[in-house]
């Protein structure tokens, strides 16, 4: 028999009664009174809490009724909630937290343990019943984010963590411990590449949190706030398992995408999990930005800038593209807003763009870490946010025409071909069409070759300063050559010494010589060769006159 005692220890600690199942020691509140603990009757038989006390490292504390309370019954399977014996009338903190049914008891002390729970190193909680046994305990952990508590994850088990809610869960169910029917969508596997033009197979896990067998689920899909599809998985889920439910999605848009998944089971108690939301950017077709103007040298009281154009035809998202020289990782990208089509769009390194004439102040975005632009070489780039480029151009050997931009002759030209770039005929037009702009004929179906104007006139007025020169072939690629003569058959120009070009494409010549000199007055011939990628060869040419 005088073992007996140290056998019902050793029993209590095993199988407790009453365990502990949260601690409050660093409130976002009063640390004065807003500390609690909570217990738990783990049995089928009621519990008279008088006489048991509660401890921390260093002292004990006597539980007693609460205010209101006429005894300390803690029924089965039910909460009870240990204030600080001043929160009566001192706080309110968890007035709207703890059920009315639930009960309350208090410490006979002013504050838990010696000085109140300790936040600044881990504490032992202890709890004792009327015959001082220790029947369950606890050392929480100190450095959780104030507000929350340690609380509990299993019944059974000495599993703790902190809670997924500020302020607890004093009174009923831990946020750690697992429902009877909890369905969580876990994670979302996107395809390695986004098909613009295809279908896309997303992957979704669900899993069972909760203790209960889940039959039945379905996954809804909405893409950009509306509903697109949903998927039915008709097996069971145990407790713990998981699945994998594909979705297959065809994006009718391009750029940045919105993907709202969300899972549905009956009697799901937990729906704060059911639902994942994933950005996608889907890459365009095509361009819809190109590069227009830039200023890479401006004088005093102006600033640098670059200027793209919406050439796709509808409404784009700018927050979907930045600008960046030659360093891609110092990218800067606008912010998100709908562009409209044949829109010009400038980002600025600060406001003395507004300086400029007629500039339409809503088109322009200041950004004063936009990278430095040199004045005599450089590339820039317009990336979109998946890291491709959606145009470029590389400049150098341009002349240091101080408070001039330079601008594109056409938005439809490549921005990659310096000769399709032109200085302004005035300081810049950021945000208005640009002065150097001129049309191309069109080659119609037949012809091969075409130049306009038929009189170019380089004499920096804007109009009709460059010849334009439009070719269209079968072939994917063709390797090109063309040269310029004179009347007397001299050759003074070669826009394409031998170079493999896109089978359809119109470019500049700035009516310039091979040393650089403007050509003089008179009539010349423009000789095109071409050949395909099969190697069928052939020779064009087109006269032509330049006047000042």
């Amino acid at each position: 028999m005088k073992y007996l005692p140290l056998i019902l220890i050793i029993f209590s600690l095993l199988h407790p009664k009453v365990i502990l199942t949260e601690i409050m020691f660093n409130t976002a509140s009063d640390e004065n009174q807003d500390e609690f603990i909570e217990i738990y009757n783990n049995s089928d038989s009621i519990v008279d809490l008088t006489g048991w006390a509660i401890a921390d490292n260093a002292e004990t504390d006597l539980l007693i009724k609460y205010h209101g309370f006429t005894d300390m019954l803690l029924k089965p399977y039910s909460y009870c909630v240990i204030m600080d014996s001043s929160y009566y009338l001192n706080s309110t903190e968890y007035e709207d937290l703890i059920p009315d049914s639930v009960l309350r008891v208090m410490i006979n002390d002013g504050s838990m343990g010696q000085y109140g729970l300790s936040n600044s190193y881990s504490e032992t909680i202890k709890l004792f019943d009327p015959d001082s046994v220790l029947t369950d305990s606890v050392t929480y952990d100190y450095t959780i984010a104030e507000g929350y508590t340690w609380e509990r994850s299993s019944y059974t088990e000495q599993l703790w963590q902190k809670s997924n809610v500020l302020r607890g869960t004093p009174g009923f169910k831990n946020s750690v411990m697992p429902l009877d029917t909890d369905l969580e969508l876990y994670s979302i596997v996107k395809p390695a590449i986004i098909d613009p033009a295809g279908n896309n197979i997303f992957t979704v896990k669900v899993r069972n949190k909760g203790l209960s067998t889940i039959s039945g689920l379905r996954i809804n899909l909405s893409v950009n706030e509306t509903f697109y599809n949903f998927v039915d998985y008709a097996g069971s889920l145990a407790s713990n398992d998981s699945a994998f439910v594909d979705f297959t999605v065809f994006f009718d848009n391009s750029g940045t995408q919105e993907l709202v998944f969300e899972a549905e089971t009956e009697n799901d108690s937990g729906l704060n999990n059911n639902s994942l939301t994933f950005s996608v950017f889907v890459p365009y077709i095509g361009r819809p930005f190109v590069l227009n103007e830039f200023m890479k040298n401006p004088a005093a009281g102006q600033c640098e800038y670059i200027e793209i154009y919406n050439i796709s035809g509808e409404p784009v998202n700018i927050g979907d593209f930045g600008l960046t020289d030659e360093i891609k990782s110092s990218a800067v990208f606008f912010p998100d807003s709908l562009i409209a089509p044949e829109s010009f769009i400038v980002m600025a390194k600060d406001t003395t763009i507004f300086t400029f004439p007629d500039v339409i102040r809503q088109n322009v975005f200041i950004a004063s870490n936009l990278p430095a632009l040199n004045n005599t070489y450089d590339k820039i780039f317009l990336l979109s946010k998946d890291g491709l480029t959606a145009d470029s151009i590389y400049y150098d050997d341009m002349d240091d025409d101080a408070g001039r931009s330079i601008e594109k002759i056409n938005p439809e030209f490549s921005s990659n071909d310096i000769s399709n770039w032109h200085y302004c005929v005035d300081a810049g037009t950021p945000t208005l069409p640009n002065t150097v702009y001129q049309e191309p004929e069109d080659i119609g179906n037949s012809a091969h070759f075409k130049i306009s104007p038929r009189t170019a006139t380089p004499n920096g007025d804007g109009e009709n300063d460059n010849l334009l020169i439009s070719y269209q072939f079968d072939s994917s690629y063709i390797y090109l050559t063309m040269k310029i003569y004179n009347i007397k058959g001299q050759l003074i120009s070669k826009p394409l010494n031998g170079d493999y070009r896109s089978s359809k494409d119109t470019f500049a010549w700035n009516c310039k010589d091979d040393n650089g000199m403007t050509a003089d007055t008179g009539a010349y011939i423009c000789l095109l060769k071409a050949k395909d990628d099969k190697g069928k060869a052939v020779e064009l040419k087109e006269a032509f006159y330049i006047a000042k």
